[in-house]
């Protein structure tokens, strides 16, 4: 059955160790050591220079010796603690066994951990992972402390956590409720984002009784820049759609119109580097006909079937075009315009419409991706199914090529496929 599914995202990168030591033969073991392990190492040769490549660079933790000319160790420490902008990164100092008080002195002054010498590379690196293991959740939640200020609290988070999935269950509310039914059509969606709230949409807004809007789009980016963009759109394309002038204008128009008017309430209420693309097409429930403007977006894909034609193969019989026509992005350029096509869909014929989450699902080799060959494919084997169906068998589709059900990038998919002039699909 098709679905709506939240799910969580989870990337890693390599961590990054600043190593401070006098010692350049210290400093390229330590790298060589630290970087087969797989943590990404710059160096310092002094106390100074490694300061400065600390709040430029904002180190995971820092390695650094204690004696060293011009400003030791402790130093280090101390001016590190003084400065906001590194008073949080982690710092592991290197000490001789006997230096009792530049032991006690560095964890008083706010040092993690000490190192003695002469060192095993092993033990380096096991108290590295230690300091690591217990600062790792300060350095990611530091961000959100920066944004809640006087709010954070253990109270606020909480709260922030109750914001976040009240707005995850707004967003859903705002998509329909469920697909249209006809008598000669049969619908079905399937939604999936990668964290809790989505950038990409998609919709079905009611413009006569033999007319249906059909809207299906993907904002830049994720999480809640991404979503509370996809809102504004989402709202300006019902709205639009409904004015009273807008039928005025012959159907064929309409969908550019729609688009162009979009693309400049986005271009002068956004910043540049927010931008969607979009589909906006009309369906002609009597007729099958789909008028659409495409703005920067994957082509929809148009499956054409010829069932009376029984001598040819499954294969030959089938025909697909892809819905290209209209203009650029939506948002990036106040210039943009956009136009219209028509295509008609005839009994079991099956339109679909999908965002890039669906094509650059990654597959469990490197670099190899869904890609639209493989959708095509997809579909193309599986047409006499119902609009229902054929979301199930994509998703399972996407789920066994992934090897996860952990996604990278949002999902959304409209399948339309025009049964007869008289039934639905069972």
């Amino acid at each position: 059955m098709s679905e709506t599914i939240f799910v969580s995202q989870n990337t890693q990168t390599a961590e990054t160790i600043l190593v401070i030591d006098d010692d350049t033969d210290i400093l390229a073991l330590l790298e060589m050591s630290l970087a087969s392990d797989g943590f990404h190492v710059i160096t310092a040769s002094n106390g100074i220079s490694g300061l400065q490549l600390a709040k430029a660079d904002q180190p995971d933790l820092i390695l650094l010796d204690v004696m060293m000319p011009q400003m030791d160790g402790l130093q280090v420490i101390e001016k590190l603690k003084a400065d906001t902008e590194t008073n949080a990164i982690p710092v592991l100092w290197l000490t001789a066994k006997t230096q009792t008080e530049d032991k006690l002195r560095g964890l008083e002054i706010g040092g993690d951990d000490y190192i003695t010498k002469p060192f095993d590379l092993r033990e380096v690196t096991a108290r590295i992972n230690t300091v690591l293991g217990r600062t790792r959740p300060v350095k990611y939640i530091n961000p959100l402390i920066n944004a809640m200020g006087e709010s954070f609290s253990e109270a606020g988070v909480a709260e922030l956590g109750s914001h976040l999935q009240a707005a995850a269950e707004i967003q859903l509310k705002l998509l329909p409720e469920k697909p249209p039914t006809f008598s000669n059509f049969d619908f079905a969606t399937m939604f999936r984002s990668s964290t809790s709230v989505s950038g990409d949409f998609y919709d079905f807004i009611p413009l006569s009784d033999t007319h249906l809007g059909i809207v299906l789009g993907d904002v830049k980016g994720h999480g809640i820049p991404a979503a509370l963009l996809m809102v504004m759109i989402q709202t300006a394309s019902r709205l639009l759609s409904n004015e009273e002038d807008s039928w005025q204008m012959p159907n064929a128009h309409l969908p550019a119109t729609i688009l162009k008017r979009i693309n400049t309430l986005l271009f002068h209420n956004t910043d540049l580097e927010q931008f969607a693309t979009m589909v906006y097409g009309i369906l002609e429930i009597d007729t099958g006909r789909f008028t659409y403007s495409n703005g920067g977006h994957c082509p929809p894909i148009h499956f054409i079937t010829d069932p009376e034609n029984s001598k040819q193969t499954e294969k030959n019989r089938n025909r697909v075009e892809l819905l290209e026509t209209g203009g650029m992005l939506i948002g990036a350029f106040d210039i943009a315009t956009f136009s219209s096509e028509t295509c008609l869909l005839s009994p079991g014929d099956v339109l679909l419409l999908y965002t890039d989450g669906v094509t650059e699902t990654e597959g469990q080799t490197p670099n190899d991706f869904y890609g639209e060959e493989r959708l095509i494919d997809c579909f193309s084997k599986n047409l006499t199914l119902s609009a229902e169906s054929l979301c199930d068998v994509l998703q399972t589709e996407l789920m066994e090529f992934s090897g996860t059900t952990q996604l990278k990038d949002d999902r959304a998919v409209v399948v339309i496929k025009r049964t007869t002039d008289e039934t639905t699909p069972t």
